[in-house]
Parts: C-alpha cells; structure tokens; sequence
C-alpha cells in the first residue's frame, strides 16, 4: 500500500477509502515505516544544555526514541500501533476539510483514550510498576486517568505528524494565576506557515458547560523566534460565538526554552 501522501488534505482522503480493519492496520503500519525511516532514533529530554529549561523536537518521535520525563523513572516511547489504529477508526468518514476540524477530533480522542484529566498518583503507579525490563509504552497509559502533559503531548505530535500536519513537542513553562510550571504542549506548523499553539492538557471552558480545544493562533513566524505566547482567549471566543466560562483563567502564558537561551545569549554579549 502505498504512503506517498504526506500533505493533511491527502492522508484524510486516503484514510476514508479504508473499508476493513485489516486495511486499516496494513495503512498504519506501511505509514509508520515510512515515517521510522524519516525520523531517526533521539533522546528527547526536558533537560537543555544541562539545565532544566526544556526543549523542542519538531517532527514525528522514532518508537525507539526515549522521552524521559525525570531521572527518577524509566523513560517511555511512543511504540504502540493501538494508538494510530484507534484514531483513524475515530475520524474515519468524518468531514475534516481543515485543521480546525481535525483539533476537535484530535482533542475528543485524547480525552477517550488518556481521560479527561490524568491523575499524579496513578501516574507515578505506571512508571514504577514491574514490567520485566520491558521498555515503558505509550499503551500504559491508556484508559486509566494516567497520562499528564507529557504523554500526551507526545501522543498528539506523533498523530498530527501521521496525518501530515508539522508539529513541535515543546518542553517548556505554563504560567496561570501567578503560578508557573513545567508543562508540555504542542505548537503545530500549518501549509501556509502559520504557528498554533496547542494544549491537549488543558482543554478551555466555553459557554455554560461546554469545553473546546485549546489552540490559539500565534502567526507566521520561525519557531526558533518563539519566546513566550499569551493564550488568545479573545480569539477563541470569537472564533465559537460564545463567551469564555467565568471559572478559566484568563491569563495563560505559554514559554518555550527560546527565552531562557536567548536571555543567556543576551547575558553574554
């Protein structure tokens, strides 16, 4: 079966022709040699010159690829077919003419399969289960309210990069009510070159009790230009015709590496 398609609008055709299971699973795994081909084996890491200042990694994620989360735990790889199988069964024959259509679907199956929010505790179970030296799978973290920013992230860019959209895995900073953390989250990269911020974590309060996707436009610009982005709320609630809930915070801010090292540069000039 062929894989020469490699554009969003393309991929989604070719996955409506699938007809069987059989034919589902033989496209997920000719698409995914493809991409194993293109996308060599690296660590991908939170740690960035040594320092605790997170990372980007464009492009899909090798299946033996570590992506480590602490030093604490084994790292764990994207190496699960379940995973690219299940999404193209939850979009087939759906009209995804854009990408904003795919966010919704991408979020919907994120929170089928991960739940809506993942849980610290069960989490840590995961990693620090007896598994036979058996290498931690992105499969672990399915159906038990586990998987936090990270696995999730990962998941989305490896799904988004099978359906031809280019994306960034950023390890980087959430910033909300005067609190800040570590948080992980994907900036994906359109055909005309316009970046978009989007968390899967964090899914945005709409109207009366609804949640949408939380994706905002940050323009045309290179990623490695991309310092901090505040969360388009305004945008948003434009773009769905109905006011943000009172209890979402209205002050996300988004921060890659690119401050920190750019700020270090400055420092030594």
């Amino acid at each position: 079966m062929s894989t020469n398609f490699n554009t969003f609008k393309d991929i989604i055709n070719h996955i409506n022709t699938l007809e069987t299971e059989d034919q589902i699973r033989e496209y997920v795994m000719s698409r995914l040699e493809f991409l194993e081909k293109n996308f060599e084996k690296r660590t991908i890491d939170r740690n960035n010159d040594g320092k605790l200042i997170g990372t980007i990694t464009e492009g899909y994620i090798n299946s033996e690829s570590p992506i480590i989360t602490s030093y604490m735990v084994d790292p764990f790889y994207m190496n699960d077919l379940t995973l690219y199988i299940e999404f193209i069964k939850s979009i087939k024959g759906k009209n995804l003419s854009n990408p904003l259509q795919f966010f919704h679907e991408l979020q919907n199956f994120t929170i089928d399969i991960f739940g809506f929010k993942g849980n610290q505790l069960i989490r840590e179970k995961v990693y620090l289960q007896e598994r036979n030296n058996e290498p931690i799978s992105i499969g672990y973290f399915y159906g038990n309210n586990s998987a936090l920013c990270s696995e999730r992230s990962a998941a989305v860019q490896n799904l988004a990069e099978f359906c031809g959209i280019k994306s960034y895995l950023i390890f980087g900073e959430l910033s909300a009510e005067g609190k800040k953390e570590v948080h992980a989250y994907n900036i994906f990269k359109m055909k005309d070159g316009t970046l978009i911020l989007y968390d899967s974590t964090n899914p945005v309060a709409i109207g009366s009790n609804g949640y949408v996707p939380a994706y905002s436009i940050i323009g045309k610009k290179e990623i490695s230009n991309i310092e901090s982005i505040s969360f388009d709320f305004e945008g948003l609630s434009n773009i769905y015709k109905q006011p943000i809930s009172p209890e979402e915070p209205l002050d996300r801010n988004y921060i890659t590496c690119n401050f920190y090292l750019n700020k270090k540069t400055q420092q030594l000039k």
